[in-house]
């Protein structure tokens, strides 16, 4: 009984305080003290009286014990704890303190028809009551001038159509007002009977047969348009669940397989366009890339090939036949080799190193007249011109001469395959005698024994074939009179006239010869 009294006491007391504290505060309009109806510590019944209401002044009595929307500690002893924490503790039940058990929806912002002030109080409030409509925080309790009992319930009554923005602003016209006689979009026979009388699939209420409906436009989705749930092999691709749907055409090896997963190099499954599919991404075994391997499609089968680099040329650095070139495989390498023979003759046309041979072919540095001592004076001169030259020293040198009886197609080795080069290593023919006396040239014969540069008329008498071209030859080249003459060529030209042309000097003249390697 003392405790009693002295709580009594106590709370009289701390009452009092709080009267004192809050009498100055300014007034607010009663459902904005605090917006959630709770009355807080700094709040009295005075300023605030829409939030503190005690159990006494709601005619409710100091027994009743409950700690409802309006109350707290200050005036009920229910409310000392823990009632009004937004959750459910221990010894609290709906009948104490409802405002710890709020209805179904409170907290979503909108006052649901079933939600009540006590138990939803930031949602359920008189805001505005009385402007004849029913906002999303007013329903029938709250607001009977405005809201019908059934705003909030998502169907569209004849008598809300103005009132109940809520429940009918998103439908146009008359398309989803029950009892207008027009089955719309959002109605089922279900909600409007009186309207709808078949199932109406996209009104977002499943009915009849219908294994689903969610009311809207997407096909992609879990519903599909005709309201059927979707599924692999509808014919419709579903969205995040789906890579592709062919219906009926779904199926192993198929572009789609039954799984509504795209047909993918690396399955397992032979889909289009593979010839093989080893489930994999290993490109060196049988199946590369979803095709059976073979040469020159890129990849290099293990244990099959050596190489392979995609293609069918056969003169670059793997043969079409896979095998990495390399001299002596009968394959010229291009850019690496000049020939390639397939032997180990090194005396031949190709050299061991897959080389052409080279013989070396210049124009005299010094001048002669006519009288050469005949051909074989004109050898001894060549040979003379290189005694004394490194890399040319020890070789046999040829004059390129003719005279009426003997000529270079004659004397020289017309079998040699390999290339003739000028002094410093420049090309003159590629492919041997038959590409020299070709008539054309892949460059001038204008650099001397020693690598100078001479711009003449050697003594020739030559046609191009290498044979004698007639008796212009200075008596055999035996004859430096001026009355003599001998034919000769262009040192400055590549053409035919590099040794026929078509001109003669005078053999008392001095002009060089042209001396050719001849083992």
């Amino acid at each position: 009984m003392h405790a009693r009294l002295d709580l009594l006491s106590a709370r009289t007391c701390l009452f009092a305080l709080l009267l004192t504290r809050c009498a100055g505060e300014p007034e607010h309009p009663p459902w904005q003290c605090n917006v959630d109806f709770v009355c807080d510590t700094d709040e009295n019944q005075r300023v605030c009286p829409s939030d503190c209401v005690s159990s006494e002044a709601a005619g409710q009595g100091s027994a009743a014990a409950v700690c409802d929307a309006q109350e707290n500690w200050t005036f009920v002893q229910a409310c000392l704890v823990t009632c009004g924490n937004n959750q459910k503790d221990e010894d609290e039940t709906v009948e104490t303190c409802p405002r710890d058990f709020p209805g179904l929806g409170c907290g979503d912002g909108v006052c649901a028809p079933l939600e009540d002030p006590a138990r939803c109080p930031t949602e359920c409030h008189p805001g505005s009551c009385g402007d004849g409509t029913c906002e999303l925080h007013e329903n029938a309790a709250v607001c009977p001038g405005d809201c019908t009992p059934g705003c909030g319930d998502g169907v569209c009554q004849a008598d809300e159509e103005g009132a109940c923005p809520r429940d009918c602003e998103s439908c146009p016209g008359d398309s989803c007002v029950c009892g207008d006689m027009v089955c719309g979009a959002s109605e089922s026979m279900m909600s409007c009977p009186e309207d709808c009388t078949e199932p109406n699939c996209g009104n977002g209420v499943k009915e009849g047969s219908e294994a689903c409906d969610d009311g809207n436009a997407a096909d992609s989705d879990a519903c599909t348009n005709t309201c059927k749930v979707a599924a692999c092999g509808d014919g419709i691709v579903w969205a995040g669940e789906e890579q592709c749907d062919d219906g009926p055409d779904n199926g192993s090896g198929k572009a789609c397989n039954e799984l509504c997963q795209a047909s993918a190099c690396g399955d397992g499954e032979v889909g289009p366009g593979e010839t093989c599919d080893d489930g994999n991404d290993d490109d060196s075994d049988d199946c590369a890339a979803c095709q059976v391997a073979a040469c020159g499609d890129g990849f290099t089968w293990a244990g099959e090939e050596v190489c392979d680099d995609g293609n069918d040329i056969d003169t670059d650095d793997c043969t079409s036949a896979c095998e990495p070139a390399g001299c002596g495989d009968g394959i010229v390498w291009e850019g690496m080799e000049e020939c390639d023979d397939e032997n180990l003759v090194d005396t031949d046309a190709c050299t061991n190193e897959c080389m052409k041979p080279r013989r070396v072919i210049f124009v005299t540095s010094e001048k002669f007249v006519g009288d050469l001592m005949g051909l074989s004076g004109a050898d001894g001169k060549c040979a003379a011109a290189v005694t004394a030259l490194e890399p040319l020293k020890g070789k046999s040198f040829k004059a390129w001469l003719s005279s009426s009886s003997s000529w270079p197609a004659k004397r020289l080795d017309t079998q040699y395959q390999g290339m003739y080069v000028l002094t410093d290593g420049t090309v003159i023919a590629e492919n041997g005698w038959a590409d020299l006396t070709d008539g054309e040239l892949l460059h001038a014969i204008d650099l001397s024994e020693t690598k100078m540069l001479v711009n003449a008329t050697p003594w020739t008498n030559t046609r191009t074939d290498g044979t004698s071209a007639g008796t212009i030859h200075c008596e055999s080249w035996t004859e430096k009179a001026p009355e003599y003459f001998g034919a000769f060529g262009r040192t400055d030209l590549a053409d035919a006239s590099w040794t026929e042309a078509m001109g003669m000097n005078s053999c008392s003249g001095a002009f060089p010869l042209y001396c050719i390697e001849d083992p």
